[in-house]
C-alpha cells in the first residue's frame, strides 16, 4: 500500500526535527563540554562605577597628545614580525639626563628625548622588558621582563648589558616580572602576576581570573629577594609612597589597588587601597607631589562580570569567543590618586585602541608646566600631554 502524501510530510518533517536536535545537541555539547585551557576561580566582582558618574568623572581628555618615537617603535614592530602587545608598556625618567626609557616586544629598551621625541635603542634584555624604574641616583635602571625576571642595567657602563638579578624567589621560578618601583631604601619591589600563564596568555588569565600573583622585593645589599604577598589577582603595577611608608600593588583582575606597608604601627600588614574601579588597573607610578598615576589599560567586560560566580558559564563564554569575535575594549584612561585614595584627576577618552597602561610625569626646568607620558601595549608610541590645572579635588567614596 503507498502511503499517504500526509504521511510522507510527517516523515520528512521528523527527519528535519531529527537533524536539528542533532545540531543543537552538538553545539550544547561542545559549550558545555568542550575542553578549556583555563579553570575560572568563582567570585564576585565589585559594580563597575562607570566612568559617567561623580566618582570616576573625567578632568582631561586626549585631545593634545604627541607621539614620541612612533618611527622608531613602528620600525621594530614591523621588523619583528608584527607580534601583538609591542608598544612601550611602560615609561621612566631618568634623573641624569631627563630621558624617558621604555621597553618595546623585541627586547629592545629605547631613550627618547621628551622635547623632540627623537630616539634610539638604548639595550636589550633579550626577553620582554615591561616595568622600567630607576633608582634616586640615577646610575642603576631596573626592568621587570616578561621572560628573564628582574633585571638591572648599568647606566655608567660603557656598553650596557641587563644583569639577571632574581628569576626565582622562595624557591619558586618567577612566572614573569611585570611591573616594579624602587622605594627611598634602594629596595626593589616588583610584581609576578600569574603562576600558570605568560604575558602572551593574558586572555586566558583575564578568563580565568584565578589569584595566584605575588609581590616581591629584592635588596641590593644582600641579592635577596622575599615574597610580601601571595593570592593576588593579577599582581600588576607597583609604586613606593613617597615616604617609603608603604607600597600599592595593583590586583589588576579585581578592578582594585592593595597596600602594603613597610614601615611604621601597621608594618608588615596589608589593606585595600582602593575599590571598584572602572577598569583594570595597570602600571602605577609615584609623582613628585607624591600622587600615584595609575593606567586602566582594559575596560571592564560587563558580561565577564556578570558570569564571575558561575565557572561553567565562564568557561561557555571562553568557548564562544572564536564565534563572537569580539576584542575587548582598551579605552584611554589614566587616574591620578592622592595617598589618601581620592581620585585628583581622570584623563580619559573612550576611543578604541588608545589604551595607557602607565604613564609618568616630568616638570619643565622652570617647573611652571607639568607633562604627562604614557606607555601602551597596543599603542606604538609614548605619547606626551600636557596636563590641565585642577581646580578642586574629588572625594573617591
Amino acid at each position: 500500500m503507498n502511503s499517504s502524501p500526509q504521511h510522507g510530510w510527517f516523515a520528512g518533517l521528523r527527519h528535519v526535527l531529527w537533524w536539528v536536535l542533532a545540531v543543537v545537541a552538538l553545539i550544547l555539547g561542545y559549550l558545555l563540554f568542550y575542553p578549556v585551557p583555563l579553570h575560572p576561580y568563582a567570585w564576585m566582582p565589585p559594580l563597575n562605577p562607570g566612568t559617567a558618574g561623580p566618582r570616576f568623572k573625567p578632568t582631561q581628555d586626549f585631545a593634545k597628545a604627541v607621539p614620541l618615537a612612533a618611527t622608531l617603535v613602528e620600525t621594530r614592530f614591523a621588523s619583528a614580525g608584527k607580534p601583538e602587545n609591542f608598544g612601550p608598556e611602560d615609561v621612566a625618567i631618568s634623573p641624569g639626563d631627563r630621558q624617558l626609557y621604555a621597553g618595546l616586544g623585541d627586547g629592545s629598551i629605547v631613550r627618547v628625548d621628551p622635547e623632540s621625541g627623537d630616539a634610539s635603542v638604548y639595550a636589550n634584555t633579550g626577553g620582554r622588558p615591561l616595568g622600567v624604574s630607576f633608582d634616586a641616583s640615577g646610575d642603576n635602571l631596573y626592568v621587570a621582563d616578561a621572560r628573564r625576571g628582574l633585571l638591572v642595567v648599568d647606566m655608567k657602563a660603557a656598553v650596557p648589558k641587563p644583569k639577571i638579578l632574581a628569576n626565582t624567589v622562595d624557591g619558586e621560578p618567577v612566572r614573569f616580572a611585570d611591573n616594579l618601583d624602587v622605594a627611598p631604601d634602594g629596595k626593589v619591589y616588583f610584581s609576578a602576576p600569574t603562576r600558570t600563564h605568560t604575558l602572551e596568555q593574558i586572555t586566558l588569565d583575564v578568563f580565568e581570573s584565578r589569584p595566584t600573583g605575588r609581590l616581591l622585593r629584592y635588596d641590593p645589599a644582600t641579592g635577596m629577594a622575599d615574597t610580601l604577598l601571595d593570592n593576588l589577582f593579577y599582581a600588576n603595577g607597583v609604586a613606593v609612597s613617597q615616604d617609603g611608608t608603604f607600597v600599592l600593588v595593583a590586583e589588576f583582575l579585581a578592578f582594585r589597588i592593595s597596600r602594603y606597608w613597610i614601615s611604621g604601627p601597621n608594618a608588615g600588614s596589608h589593606d585595600v587601597f582602593i575599590d571598584g574601579l572602572p577598569g583594570y588597573p595597570d602600571n602605577i607610578t609615584t609623582t613628585p607631589d607624591g600622587t600615584f598615576l595609575v593606567g586602566l589599560s582594559l575596560e571592564r567586560i560587563a558580561l565577564l562580570d556578570k558570569l564571575r560566580p558561575m565557572p561553567w558559564a565562564v568557561k561557555v563564554l571562553y568557548r564562544l569567543q572564536p564565534v563572537l569575535g569580539q576584542k575587548p575594549r582598551c579605552p584611554g584612561y589614566v587616574l591620578e590618586l592622592t595617598p589618601y585614595a581620592t581620585v585628583k584627576r581622570f584623563i580619559a577618552t573612550e576611543a578604541r585602541d588608545t589604551q595607557v597602561t602607565g604613564a609618568t610625569v616630568l616638570r619643565s626646568k622652570g617647573g611652571k608646566d607639568t607633562d604627562v607620558f604614557m606607555g601602551s601595549l597596543v599603542v606604538h608610541a609614548v605619547r606626551r600631554m600636557r596636563l590641565a590645572p585642577v581646580t578642586s579635588q574629588r572625594k573617591s567614596e
